[in-house]
Protein backbone atom coordinates (compact mmCIF):
# COMPACT_ATOMS: atom_id res chain seq x y z
CA UNK A 1 0.00 0.00 0.00
CA UNK A 2 1.01 3.52 -1.02
CA UNK A 3 1.15 6.72 0.66
CA UNK A 4 0.32 8.06 -2.49
CA UNK A 5 -2.12 6.28 -3.67
CA UNK A 6 -4.04 7.94 -0.74
CA UNK A 7 -2.82 11.23 -1.44
CA UNK A 8 -3.82 11.42 -5.16
CA UNK A 9 -7.27 10.26 -4.00
CA UNK A 10 -7.82 13.15 -1.96
CA UNK A 11 -6.14 15.46 -4.73
CA UNK A 12 -8.92 14.20 -7.64
CA UNK A 13 -11.83 14.63 -5.04
CA UNK A 14 -10.23 18.24 -4.03
CA UNK A 15 -9.62 18.96 -7.88
CA UNK A 16 -13.49 17.77 -8.38
CA UNK A 17 -14.61 20.06 -5.34
CA UNK A 18 -13.79 22.81 -6.69
CA UNK A 19 -14.77 22.32 -10.56
CA UNK A 20 -17.38 25.24 -10.06
CA UNK A 21 -15.67 27.93 -8.76
CA UNK A 22 -18.00 30.42 -9.05
CA UNK A 23 -20.49 28.49 -6.87
CA UNK A 24 -17.99 28.44 -4.71
CA UNK A 25 -17.83 32.04 -4.21
CA UNK A 26 -21.15 32.92 -4.57
CA UNK A 27 -21.98 29.88 -1.85
CA UNK A 28 -19.48 30.41 0.62
CA UNK A 29 -20.12 33.72 0.80
CA UNK A 30 -24.07 33.68 1.29
CA UNK A 31 -23.99 31.32 3.51
CA UNK A 32 -21.58 33.23 5.75
CA UNK A 33 -23.33 36.28 5.92
CA UNK A 34 -26.73 35.11 5.62
CA UNK A 35 -25.65 32.61 8.88
CA UNK A 36 -24.27 36.04 10.59
CA UNK A 37 -27.42 37.78 9.98
CA UNK A 38 -29.76 35.22 10.84
CA UNK A 39 -27.82 34.76 14.10
CA UNK A 40 -27.75 38.43 14.88
CA UNK A 41 -31.12 38.42 14.52
CA UNK A 42 -32.25 35.37 16.63
CA UNK A 43 -29.95 35.74 19.45
CA UNK A 44 -30.64 39.43 19.79
CA UNK A 45 -34.24 38.90 19.93
CA UNK A 46 -34.27 35.76 22.63
CA UNK A 47 -31.41 38.40 24.94
CA UNK A 48 -34.30 41.33 24.51
CA UNK A 49 -37.35 38.73 25.52
CA UNK A 50 -35.34 36.68 28.22
CA UNK A 51 -33.73 40.36 29.62
CA UNK A 52 -30.73 38.47 30.66
CA UNK A 53 -27.23 39.29 30.12
CA UNK A 54 -25.87 36.20 29.60
CA UNK A 55 -27.17 33.08 28.15
CA UNK A 56 -24.86 29.35 28.32
CA UNK A 57 -22.08 31.31 29.43
CA UNK A 58 -22.40 33.91 26.57
CA UNK A 59 -23.13 37.31 26.42
CA UNK A 60 -24.75 38.52 22.89
CA UNK A 61 -21.77 39.44 20.74
CA UNK A 62 -20.45 35.91 22.16
CA UNK A 63 -23.26 34.07 21.72
CA UNK A 64 -23.16 35.33 17.83
CA UNK A 65 -19.32 34.49 17.53
CA UNK A 66 -20.30 31.31 18.82
CA UNK A 67 -22.96 30.37 16.62
CA UNK A 68 -21.40 31.58 13.50
CA UNK A 69 -18.18 29.57 14.36
CA UNK A 70 -20.36 26.50 15.11
CA UNK A 71 -21.97 26.77 11.40
CA UNK A 72 -18.49 26.88 9.62
CA UNK A 73 -16.86 24.73 11.75
CA UNK A 74 -20.02 21.77 11.19
CA UNK A 75 -18.99 21.90 7.36
CA UNK A 76 -15.96 21.23 7.78
CA UNK A 77 -16.38 18.14 10.63
CA UNK A 78 -19.26 16.77 8.60
CA UNK A 79 -18.04 17.16 5.16
CA UNK A 80 -19.66 16.10 2.29
CA UNK A 81 -20.31 12.73 3.08
CA UNK A 82 -24.54 12.74 1.65
CA UNK A 83 -23.15 12.76 -1.77
CA UNK A 84 -22.19 10.20 -4.64
CA UNK A 85 -18.75 9.60 -2.25
CA UNK A 86 -21.01 7.82 0.51
CA UNK A 87 -20.30 4.48 1.47
CA UNK A 88 -23.31 3.20 0.63
CA UNK A 89 -23.90 4.69 -2.76
CA UNK A 90 -20.85 2.38 -3.51
CA UNK A 91 -22.77 -0.95 -2.11
CA UNK A 92 -25.79 0.25 -3.86
CA UNK A 93 -24.41 1.04 -7.05
CA UNK A 94 -21.77 -1.50 -6.96
CA UNK A 95 -19.11 0.66 -7.15
CA UNK A 96 -17.23 -1.11 -4.06
CA UNK A 97 -16.12 -3.50 -6.49
CA UNK A 98 -13.53 -1.70 -8.00
CA UNK A 99 -12.14 -0.19 -4.94
CA UNK A 100 -11.55 -4.32 -3.86
CA UNK A 101 -9.37 -4.92 -6.73
CA UNK A 102 -7.01 -1.69 -5.29
CA UNK A 103 -3.75 -2.31 -3.44
CA UNK A 104 -5.29 -0.54 -0.25
CA UNK A 105 -7.72 -0.19 2.07
CA UNK A 106 -10.94 0.53 0.97
CA UNK A 107 -11.66 2.72 3.87
CA UNK A 108 -8.40 4.46 3.92
CA UNK A 109 -9.00 5.15 0.35
CA UNK A 110 -12.59 6.81 1.06
CA UNK A 111 -11.17 9.05 3.77
CA UNK A 112 -9.02 10.50 1.26
CA UNK A 113 -11.48 11.14 -0.66
CA UNK A 114 -13.45 12.36 2.36
CA UNK A 115 -10.62 14.87 3.11
CA UNK A 116 -10.30 16.19 -0.21
CA UNK A 117 -13.81 17.03 -0.36
CA UNK A 118 -13.15 19.34 2.80
CA UNK A 119 -10.99 21.67 0.78
CA UNK A 120 -13.90 24.17 0.19
CA UNK A 121 -14.95 24.27 3.98
CA UNK A 122 -11.20 24.65 4.65
CA UNK A 123 -11.17 27.84 2.92
CA UNK A 124 -14.51 28.99 3.58
CA UNK A 125 -13.49 28.53 7.59
CA UNK A 126 -9.89 30.29 6.79
CA UNK A 127 -10.94 33.55 4.77
CA UNK A 128 -14.04 34.04 6.88
CA UNK A 129 -14.03 32.61 10.18
CA UNK A 130 -10.34 33.34 11.47
CA UNK A 131 -10.46 37.15 10.38
CA UNK A 132 -14.32 37.21 12.24
CA UNK A 133 -12.87 35.22 15.09
CA UNK A 134 -9.95 37.59 15.57
CA UNK A 135 -12.53 40.62 14.91
CA UNK A 136 -15.03 39.81 17.30
CA UNK A 137 -13.07 37.95 19.83
CA UNK A 138 -14.53 39.16 23.46
CA UNK A 139 -13.37 38.17 26.81
CA UNK A 140 -15.69 35.52 26.89
CA UNK A 141 -14.06 34.55 23.79
CA UNK A 142 -10.27 35.28 24.49
CA UNK A 143 -9.21 34.13 20.94
CA UNK A 144 -5.37 33.66 20.37
CA UNK A 145 -3.00 31.66 18.04
CA UNK A 146 -2.55 28.96 21.05
CA UNK A 147 -6.44 28.65 20.80
CA UNK A 148 -6.40 28.28 17.25
CA UNK A 149 -3.79 26.05 16.91
CA UNK A 150 -5.50 23.49 19.46
CA UNK A 151 -8.61 23.94 17.65
CA UNK A 152 -7.36 23.15 14.05
CA UNK A 153 -6.46 19.98 16.06
CA UNK A 154 -9.46 19.32 17.63
CA UNK A 155 -11.07 19.81 14.40
CA UNK A 156 -9.22 17.14 12.77
CA UNK A 157 -9.82 14.58 15.35
CA UNK A 158 -13.59 15.50 15.05
CA UNK A 159 -13.94 15.18 11.16
CA UNK A 160 -12.19 12.12 11.70
CA UNK A 161 -14.82 10.79 14.53
CA UNK A 162 -17.77 11.94 12.34
CA UNK A 163 -16.67 10.08 9.49
CA UNK A 164 -15.86 6.88 11.91
CA UNK A 165 -19.44 7.76 13.44
CA UNK A 166 -21.05 7.35 10.20
CA UNK A 167 -19.47 4.50 8.20
CA UNK A 168 -21.42 1.72 10.52
CA UNK A 169 -24.35 3.43 9.65
CA UNK A 170 -23.68 3.19 5.64
CA UNK A 171 -22.61 -0.41 6.51
CA UNK A 172 -26.11 -1.04 7.13
CA UNK A 173 -26.61 -0.72 3.08
CA UNK A 174 -25.26 -4.56 2.92
CA UNK A 175 -28.60 -5.34 4.68
CA UNK A 176 -31.19 -2.49 4.05
CA UNK A 177 -32.04 0.07 1.78
CA UNK A 178 -33.23 2.37 4.58
CA UNK A 179 -29.50 4.27 5.01
CA UNK A 180 -30.31 7.48 4.31
CA UNK A 181 -32.63 8.13 6.97
CA UNK A 182 -30.23 6.77 9.61
CA UNK A 183 -27.87 9.06 8.35
CA UNK A 184 -29.51 11.93 8.58
CA UNK A 185 -31.28 10.80 11.92
CA UNK A 186 -27.43 10.28 13.19
CA UNK A 187 -26.48 14.02 11.92
CA UNK A 188 -29.41 15.32 13.29
CA UNK A 189 -28.48 13.68 16.79
CA UNK A 190 -25.35 15.11 16.38
CA UNK A 191 -26.18 18.40 15.84
CA UNK A 192 -28.71 18.48 18.49
CA UNK A 193 -26.28 17.17 21.19
CA UNK A 194 -22.91 18.67 19.49
CA UNK A 195 -23.78 22.09 19.83
CA UNK A 196 -24.99 22.76 16.25
CA UNK A 197 -28.39 23.98 17.04
CA UNK A 198 -28.20 25.68 20.68
CA UNK A 199 -24.44 25.81 22.93
CA UNK A 200 -24.42 22.27 25.31
CA UNK A 201 -24.63 25.34 28.33
CA UNK A 202 -28.36 25.90 27.19
CA UNK A 203 -29.09 22.65 28.15
CA UNK A 204 -30.54 21.22 31.39
CA UNK A 205 -28.45 20.37 34.08
CA UNK A 206 -29.77 16.60 34.08
CA UNK A 207 -28.73 16.34 30.49
CA UNK A 208 -25.05 17.00 31.22
CA UNK A 209 -24.15 12.99 31.92
CA UNK A 210 -25.86 12.18 28.67
CA UNK A 211 -23.24 14.83 27.06
CA UNK A 212 -20.50 13.39 28.67
CA UNK A 213 -21.74 9.79 27.79
CA UNK A 214 -21.88 10.33 24.04
CA UNK A 215 -19.65 11.21 21.66
CA UNK A 216 -21.64 13.90 20.28
CA UNK A 217 -19.67 16.97 22.20
CA UNK A 218 -16.16 16.25 20.72
CA UNK A 219 -17.94 16.76 17.02
CA UNK A 220 -18.57 20.25 17.18
CA UNK A 221 -18.71 21.92 20.79
CA UNK A 222 -15.75 21.27 22.14
CA UNK A 223 -13.12 22.10 19.27
CA UNK A 224 -15.05 25.61 18.75
CA UNK A 225 -15.20 26.17 22.76
CA UNK A 226 -11.50 25.63 22.26
CA UNK A 227 -11.05 27.59 18.61
CA UNK A 228 -12.66 30.60 20.82
CA UNK A 229 -10.04 30.08 24.02
CA UNK A 230 -12.82 28.99 26.44
CA UNK A 231 -10.73 25.47 27.00
CA UNK A 232 -7.54 25.65 28.72
CA UNK A 233 -4.63 22.90 27.93
CA UNK A 234 -5.22 20.04 30.17
CA UNK A 235 -9.77 20.36 29.39
CA UNK A 236 -8.85 20.03 25.64
CA UNK A 237 -6.01 17.40 26.29
CA UNK A 238 -8.40 15.29 28.05
CA UNK A 239 -11.22 15.75 25.50
CA UNK A 240 -8.95 14.80 22.47
CA UNK A 241 -7.95 11.14 24.48
CA UNK A 242 -11.87 10.87 24.79
CA UNK A 243 -12.43 11.77 21.24
CA UNK A 244 -9.55 9.60 20.24
CA UNK A 245 -10.83 6.75 22.25
CA UNK A 246 -14.11 6.72 20.20
CA UNK A 247 -12.23 6.89 16.99
CA UNK A 248 -10.66 3.68 18.29
CA UNK A 249 -13.87 2.06 19.20
CA UNK A 250 -16.24 3.45 16.37
CA UNK A 251 -13.03 2.01 14.19
CA UNK A 252 -13.64 -1.36 15.47
CA UNK A 253 -17.18 -1.96 15.25
CA UNK A 254 -16.54 -0.23 11.33
CA UNK A 255 -14.32 -2.92 10.67
CA UNK A 256 -16.33 -5.65 11.73
CA UNK A 257 -19.63 -4.37 10.06
CA UNK A 258 -17.69 -4.20 7.05
CA UNK A 259 -15.97 -7.33 7.18
CA UNK A 260 -18.96 -8.89 7.70
CA UNK A 261 -21.41 -7.22 5.12
CA UNK A 262 -18.81 -7.84 2.62
CA UNK A 263 -19.27 -11.36 2.69
CA UNK A 264 -22.94 -10.96 0.88
CA UNK A 265 -21.67 -8.02 -1.37
CA UNK A 266 -22.44 -9.69 -4.78
CA UNK A 267 -21.48 -6.90 -6.94
CA UNK A 268 -24.08 -5.66 -9.67
CA UNK A 269 -25.65 -3.15 -7.50
CA UNK A 270 -28.89 -2.44 -6.93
Amino acid sequence: MSLRLYLDAAATQARRSLTYRVDFWVEAAVVFFVSLGVAWSLWNAVFDATGAERIAGFDRRGMVLYVVTVLLAAKLVRGADLGDAAVSSDVFEGGLTRYLLYPASYRGLKYAEHVGGLVPSVLQLVLFGVPFLLLLATPDAPVSPASLAMGVVSLAVANLLCWLLLFPVHCVAFWAEGVWTLVLAVRFVGDLLGGVMIPLGAFPAWTRPWHEALPFRHLYAEPVETLLGRRDPAAWAGDLAAALGWCVALSLLGQVLFTVGRRRYAGPGI
